[in-house]
């Protein structure tokens, strides 16, 4: 009889805890949702990294917590180091594959946290999606070492690095332009590029090695790689297989070899390989030979940046053309974009979410990704009008936490773009919820399902390598607030389910069966559910 009791009141306890209320998800105006890190330390990112044999290495344990911080690592394989006082491991991968797993430990005066971390040393990089800010949204052709060292010091002064984000990477316009290819400019781009100063940038493009000499705004790129480094972050660069990248600054076209040796000397670890102007080129070859293999136009690069003493990261963009997804893992490509540049029509980013979960997801995986393309969040630059200063995106609070949200869960790049000069709080925070960091970066790599699609109502479910699953519900009415209603039991749950708000990082409760949440215009809530 006492069994059946307690049994009883249990049972009215989990109803009562579907019934009692709609938990409350909805998001005020320029609401911040993220809590300020506590002061005990939290290790964040991925629990696993990819690196090649012997290749030189940097890594930065993100963690947050007050500093200053002692670090230790149980099991650093032979051949790295570790800065104790800042978290950076460095040095050289060893020179056999396998799986080299380690115990990262972070401790100061409020408390310790401990942390599993495998390195897998084998020829696949990018086991979880790569992280980071690129310049292109917020600065175009104003993209200078400044602007770079600047990106760099707010990752680390802002906790950015501390929750994970890894390389800072230089767009278009780092090089220099010949008289012919500043002439061949159109209409198009000559009012683009109207008001923008070319003093320093029109002249010889490459030494008399065939090496290729930046702008002005370059002047030294192993001191701007060695800024980024010291901090143990990671530093990006971009080319165009073409003649000239997409705003007529010299592309690798007959120098693929100069550059990819040139981008390891100067350190860097990333490479943005864009179409532009390789898109001619392509079509010529194809109308020569119809079987002309698209891989055959992308192998020389690969090829190179593979043979280099670092991983150079490989993210070709070719805007989804001819199916990159089918073939660009066979040349140890780690992203490739799946459409068009997104900040020329940023609320789109739904409809290249979406495509990901549904079509393209199961090619998605541990070292290579689908890539939808930055968030661009906050103020960014004018497309057709690039010297105009930058202003702030047409996208309002709760459409900018669908987008982050989206990214976390479908294993994008979790990459960004905006003005690094003019960042505000909210645009920090947004981007610092190390529990949304965690999401993207998990190591099951598993690409959100959508569950619903109707009636403005989306549900996604993403499952976790630990066994939890995250929900995530989006109401993409524009004007009325939705309540979503999930059963669990269609999850997979079917007893004492936790739920657990992500942004707002707390407890929601326990459930036995349904789940509802009341969620604004355009918005979303964002769940774990254990």
């Amino acid at each position: 009889m006492r069994r059946m009791i307690i049994a009883l009141v249990m049972t009215l306890c989990y109803t009562n805890a579907n019934a009692q209320q709609i938990y409350d998800a909805r998001v005020k105006e320029n609401e911040i949702l993220t809590p300020i890190p506590k002061k005990q330390p939290k290790i964040n990112g991925a629990k696993i990294y990819g690196a090649k044999p012997g290749r030189k290495f940097i890594y930065r344990i993100p963690c947050q917590g007050k500093r200053p911080m002692h670090f230790e690592i149980e099991n650093l394989p032979a051949g790295l180091l570790l800065d104790r006082y800042n978290g950076i491991i460095s040095g050289i991968v060893p020179q056999s594959k396998g799986n080299y797993p380690m115990m990262l430990t972070a401790e100061n005066d409020f408390g310790k946290d401990s942390r599993s971390f495998d390195l897998v040393v084998g020829y696949k990089i990018a086991l979880t999606p790569p992280t980071g800010w690129n310049s292109w949204g917020g600065h175009m052709m104003y993209v200078t070492d400044s602007v770079i060292r600047k990106a760099a010091d707010v990752f680390v002064e802002k906790g950015l690095a501390d929750v994970g984000f890894q390389y800072l990477s230089i767009d278009d316009c780092w090089m220099k332009i010949k008289q012919s290819g500043f002439d061949a400019e159109s209409k198009r781009q000559k009012e683009q590029h109207e008001g923008f100063d070319y003093d320093g940038f029109i002249g010889e493009v490459r030494d008399s090695n065939g090496y290729v000499i930046p702008n002005k705004n370059f002047p030294d790129m192993k001191s701007l790689t060695n800024y980024i480094h010291s901090f143990g972050l990671k530093a990006g660069i971009y080319s165009t297989p073409g003649p000239y990248t997409c705003q007529n600054f010299v592309g690798s076209l007959g120098y693929q070899k100069q550059d990819a040796d040139q981008y390891a000397a100067w350190g860097f670890d990333l490479l943005k390989y864009d179409l532009c102007s390789g898109g001619s080129l392509l079509n010529f070859l194809k109308k020569q030979d119809p079987n002309y293999p698209q891989t055959d136009f992308w192998r020389p690069m690969a090829t190179y940046l593979h043979e280099q003493d670092r991983d150079i990261l490989f993210n070709l963009c070719q805007y989804g053309i001819d199916n990159p997804w089918k073939w660009a893992p066979s040349l140890g490509i780690s992203t490739w974009r799946i459409g068009g540049d997104l900040n020329h029509h940023v609320d789109s980013y739904f409809k290249y979410a979406l495509q990901i979960s549904t079509k393209l997801r199961y090619f998605s995986k541990p070292g290579q990704w689908n890539d939808p393309d930055f968030m661009y969040i906050n103020k960014l630059r004018d497309f057709s009008k690039m010297a105009n200063p930058s202003k702030d995106i047409s996208l309002n609070t709760n459409q900018r936490y669908q987008y982050v949200s989206l990214w976390s869960i479908i294993c994008a790049p979790f990459f960004f773009s905006c003005d690094i000069n003019d960042i505000n709080e909210f645009t920090l925070r947004l981007l610092s919820n190390s529990e949304v960091m965690n999401i993207n970066q998990d190591e099951l790599g598993y690409v959100a399902k959508v569950l619903k699609n109707k009636n403005d109502e989306i549900v996604m479910v993403k499952e976790l390598a630990n066994g939890s699953k995250v929900l995530a519900l989006f109401n993409t009415n524009k004007n009325e607030e939705k309540v979503i209603k999930v059963n669990l039991i269609s999850m997979g749950f079917t007893n004492k389910t936790i739920l657990y708000d992500v942004w707002r990082e707390k407890e929601v409760g326990k459930f036995k069966d349904i789940f509802s949440s009341k969620i604004s215009p355009d918005g979303v809530g964002l769940f774990i559910v254990r």
